[in-house]
């Protein structure tokens, strides 16, 4: 499948925000995420790193 999880990197590493991501959109230093249930988040950062091979969105925080 095509779903990503998405992680935020924080000074001590990366904290698991969501999984089985299906839409992300950055825009105005926020991400936008979505999953496959529909449930949404937004989080204050920017795209720093995607993985496509391990499914991984990378999302430093502003």
């Amino acid at each position: 499948m095509c779903e990503s999880t998405a992680y935020l990197c924080k000074e001590d590493g990366l904290e698991k925000i969501m999984e089985n991501v299906v839409y992300m959109k950055p825009e105005n230093g926020k991400v936008y995420l979505a999953d496959l249930l529909g449930d949404q988040k937004i989080v204050d950062g920017e795209v720093k790193e995607i993985r496509l091979i391990d499914h991984k969105i990378i999302i430093e925080e502003n």
